[in-house]
C-alpha cells in the first residue's frame, strides 16, 4: 500500500494569459518589473517558485488539483514546485520515493528544455535532477551544461546516463562555494510513466557521489533560450509517492505488504534573500521578501 504525498498537474497554455488565478497558489505571477516569486500552495504547504527573464513565466493552481504553468518569449525561465523538508535526513531514512505522470506536449525552444525531477541536499550541499524528458540544441554540447559522464544504468524500463558537474564560486546562501550536480537523463523520452526516485539516490551512491540529506523534492520544468517561442505541457497526472523499504525486512517478520508512509513537509517560511540558479549553475538572481514571507521579487544581477 503506498499514498501520494502530492499530486501535482502541469499544463504550459498558448493562450491569452487572462484568466483570473485561484486562491490556491495566490501571487504565482511575477509582476511587472520583477521576475520571481514564490509561495506555498493552499494548506498543503507544498512550495513553489516561479523565475523568468523574459515575457512570461508563471503558475496557477486550480481549484479541481490541476496545475498550469505557462511560459512565453523569454530567454530563461524555471518553474519548481513540491516538497521541502524542514528537517533535512539522508534518503535511506525515508521511505522509497517514486513519481508517476501523464502528459502532452508541444515544446518550442532555442536552446533547451528539461522535465523532471529536481532537489537539493546538503551536507554535502548538491542539485540533483531526473530527467525523463528533454532538449538540447543541436549547437549546445551536453558536457557544457551536464559535466562528465560517469556511468550509465537501466531502471523503469529504459536507460539513464549518469552525468556529473561541479559549478565552480558559485554564490549560494551560505556565501560563495563549489558544488556538485548530478544528472539522470533518460535516453529515450517519454510522456507517461514511472520515475523510481530512490532508485537513482542509491544509483549516485553506488558511484560515490554521495547524495547528503534532501532538501527538498520538486517537479521541475526549465526553459532556455525560448525567445519568440511558446511551450506547452499539459500533465494529466504528477504525483510523488513514499512507501516503507522492506528490504531489510525478514521474511517472517513480512506480511507481504507495502506500509503507507505519509509525509507532508513542514515548511518553514523563507527567511532573509534566496538566490535563484539554472541547471547551467548560472546565479540568475536574488529573491527579497515583499508583502509577506511568501512572495518574493528578484533584482538582477
Amino acid at each position: 500500500m503506498k499514498r501520494k504525498i502530492f499530486g501535482l498537474g502541469i499544463a504550459l497554455t498558448m493562450g491569452l494569459a487572462t484568466t483570473i488565478y485561484a486562491e490556491r497558489c495566490p501571487n504565482a505571477w511575477p509582476k511587472q518589473d520583477e521576475n520571481y516569486a514564490s509561495g506555498t500552495i493552499d494548506s498543503t504547504g507544498y512550495k513553489y517558485e516561479v523565475w523568468r527573464d523574459g515575457y512570461i513565466a508563471s503558475l496557477e493552481c486550480f481549484d479541481n488539483g490541476g496545475y498550469e504553468v505557462y511560459i512565453k518569449a523569454v530567454s530563461s525561465a524555471i518553474v519548481r514546485f513540491g516538497l521541502e523538508f524542514d528537517e533535512p535526513k539522508s534518503f535511506d531514512q525515508f521511505g522509497n520515493f517514486a513519481a508517476d505522470y501523464e502528459y502532452d506536449k508541444s515544446a518550442n525552444v532555442a536552446g533547451y528544455y528539461f522535465i523532471g525531477i529536481y532537489g537539493v541536499t546538503t551536507e554535502p550541499h548538491i542539485e540533483y535532477y531526473i530527467i525523463d524528458d528533454w532538449r538540447l540544441a543541436d549547437t549546445i554540447a551536453a558536457e557544457t551544461i551536464f559535466g562528465e559522464k560517469v556511468g550509465e544504468f537501466t531502471v523503469d524500463g529504459d536507460t539513464y546516463d549518469i552525468w556529473q558537474n561541479t559549478a565552480n564560486k558559485e554564490p549560494r546562501v551560505q556565501g560563495d562555494m563549489s558544488f556538485k550536480q548530478y544528472f539522470n537523463i533518460r535516453r529515450n523520452t517519454r510522456k507517461s510513466g514511472h520515475i523510481d526516485i530512490t532508485a537513482h539516490f542509491k544509483k549516485w551512491e553506488e558511484l560515490g557521489m554521495k547524495v547528503g540529506k534532501l532538501v527538498d523534492l520538486k517537479a521541475l520544468v526549465e526553459a532556455w533560450s525560448a525567445k519568440n517561442h511558446i511551450t506547452f505541457i499539459n500533465f494529466s497526472k504528477f504525483e510523488i509517492t513514499e512507501t516503507a523499504d522492506t528490504s531489510s525486512v525478514t521474511p517472517a517478520d513480512s506480511t507481504g505488504e507495502t506500509t503507507a508512509i505519509l509525509r507532508r513537509a513542514s515548511l518553514p517560511l523563507l527567511k532573509g534573500n534566496a538566490r535563484v540558479f539554472d541547471m547551467q549553475g548560472r546565479y540568475l538572481g536574488t529573491g527579497e521578501q515583499k508583502f509577506s514571507p511568501a512572495i518574493k521579487t528578484v533584482k538582477k544581477r
